[in-house]
């Protein structure tokens, strides 16, 4: 794999032997505070070849200006691709405490100014066709394809089949970066990073992203560049955010020459659109032959991760491959943020048809303007037509109102709700207990519960394939769940997410005998 890589050599050789000897000299410097920073953004630390007594002082400075530029770096992405992103969650991206974030930049203002001032750097320090590195053809960023169709989503699926559009943003990536580069995306259980487009020089796979599903949790970006930054010395990464998600990785080996930030968010949204319209991309993400079940159960569930009104949401599901009857939902609306966790009995296309059924339920009921009492009605009603004793849905129906912090719920044979409060201690949120949907009398009604949230608490909502897993102790419980929270690298509800459900991978070394299903509200 050719490589150009841009490099600091200190003076360039002039006339003689002695200049030949400075210019050796020269290429042992101490690097330039603006080449450091560089550095510092890939997680890089430069050494000094020179000692002094002020080597400390200078280390000091060195990591104080690699953590700017570490957050710099990270909000540059997430702002573009949701300005709600908050400073906490900005601190957690970059792998900084929030303390260090505060010190650097005092408030949200400030770094927007920095952010404004480091753009306005980058745009005068881009290189030109007659300044550019002289083995590199300038071409133009911001184009596709042999004719130069203007990188603009909807002109890309106009004029691009869905299932080359992969292949044609690593061409643009490349072309715009002067770098090979790789596309990956997550496989739908979060544990491999799959490389959709790019040459074969790249790996297939990497293993371990911080990922929810087939979405990567922002607040673990970091941590996994600088994991590899051990086993791929030579590479970068470039997140394709879309409203504060991550859906895709650009592998990079060196550092582009220009960036690929506008590459990435319109790559972001041209792959959300075409996954509508081929299987090549959702193919790629199955590491196991596709079952009926696995793929109904897959299609019902949404974005994982979502940023709302005064709060975050994030959901993730352990699919066994097999069961299929697992499914949650969330979504914000004038009425309120509504989130919901259920599980069909039974298992395969069967549990997974009656899980859709009631979803769509519940989807149609909000759709029609109708609370959680009549959304629980018409699934109930929807369920119990399915013929048969041994069919019906646990569930837990909840909606949250961001004006009152009002969170109102009702569970129907499902296990209960959690709810963790601001020093992270785990309680069970208690209510009144209705019986599963399509079981007890019909036409019944239903009592929903409520409780205010304050900011810093979350609630989860787990199922059983959750809270009975088994361990070589027992079972998960509530003491795995308290385990987890404490587990967590963030306070986020992706962050949250994710170590639950990392917790019950690997609580027992057997596989999951059931679907392990997980949803986060987290208050801000």
């Amino acid at each position: 794999m050719s490589q150009v890589v841009p490099a600091y050599r200190g003076a360039k050789r002039e006339r003689g032997q002695k200049s030949r000897q400075m210019g050796q000299i020269c290429r042992v410097r101490a690097p330039r505070p603006q080449e450091t920073s560089r550095l510092a953004t890939l997680g890089i630390v430069a050494e000094s070849p020179f000692d002094s007594s002020a080597e400390g002082e200078r280390a000091t400075r060195i990591d104080a200006r690699a953590s700017r530029e570490a957050i710099l770096a990270v909000a540059a992405d997430a702002v573009a691709g949701d300005r709600r992103i908050s400073m906490v969650e900005l601190a957690a991206a970059a792998g900084v405490g929030r303390s260090t974030l505060y010190r650097h930049f005092p408030s949200r203002s400030a770094l927007n100014e920095a952010l404004e001032r480091r753009d306005q750097g980058s745009s005068s320090d881009q290189r030109t066709p007659t300044g550019q590195l002289a083995t590199l053809p300038y071409i133009a960023p911001g184009h596709l394809g042999r004719d130069g169709l203007a990188l603009e989503v909807t002109h890309v699926l106009d004029e691009v089949p869905p299932h080359l559009v992969p292949d044609q943003l690593v061409a643009e990536a490349r072309r715009a970066g002067g770098v090979p580069v790789g596309l990956y995306v997550v496989d739908i259980d979060g544990s491999q990073l799959i490389r959709l487009a790019g040459t074969d020089d790249f790996p297939d796979h990497l293993d371990a992203p911080p990922a929810l599903g087939p979405e990567i949790v922002p607040e673990g970006l970091s941590g996994f560049q600088r994991q590899l930054g051990v086993s791929l010395p030579g590479c970068t990464l470039e997140p394709l955010w879309l409203r504060g998600r991550i859906t895709a990785l650009f592998l990079c080996v060196g550092t582009p020459v220009a960036s690929l930030a506008d590459v990435a968010k319109q790559g972001a949204a041209a792959l959300d659109l075409a996954n509508d319209y081929t299987d090549a991309i959702e193919a790629a993400r199955r590491r196991k032959p596709p079952t009926p079940a696995a793929e109904i159960q897959q299609n019902l569930l949404p974005p994982r991760i979502a940023r709302i009104t005064g709060g975050q949401l994030a959901g993730g599901l352990l699919p066994t491959y097999e069961v299929g009857g697992d499914w949650f939902d969330f979504v914000e609306n004038r009425d309120g943020s509504w989130l919901a966790i259920g599980d069909a009995a039974g298992n395969g296309p069967t549990a997974a048809g009656l899980g859709a059924a009631a979803l769509g339920a519940l989807r149609a009921s909000r759709r029609s303007g109708q609370g959680i009492e009549e959304a629980l009605q018409s699934m109930d009603e929807t369920v119990r037509r399915h013929q048969g004793d041994d069919l019906y849905v646990s569930t837990v129906i909840a909606r949250w109102q961001p004006a009152t912090s009002m969170l109102t719920w009702v569970n129907c044979g499902h296990p209960h709700a959690y709810l963790v409060n601001r020093e992270g201690r785990v309680a069970e949120l208690t209510g009144p207990d209705h019986a599963a949907l399509g079981r007890g009398r019909p036409k019944r009604r239903f009592r929903p519960t409520g409780r205010q949230l304050y900011p810093g608490e979350r609630i989860l909502l787990v199922t059983d394939g959750v809270t009975d897993r088994r361990t070589t102790t027992g079972v998960f419980g509530i003491e795995g769940v308290q385990a987890a929270v404490d587990g967590s690298s963030s306070p986020t509800a992706a962050a949250t997410a994710m170590a639950l459900l990392q917790a019950v991978s690997d609580s027992w070394a057997e596989p999951l005998e059931d679907d392990g299903t997980v949803v986060v509200l987290c208050v801000v």
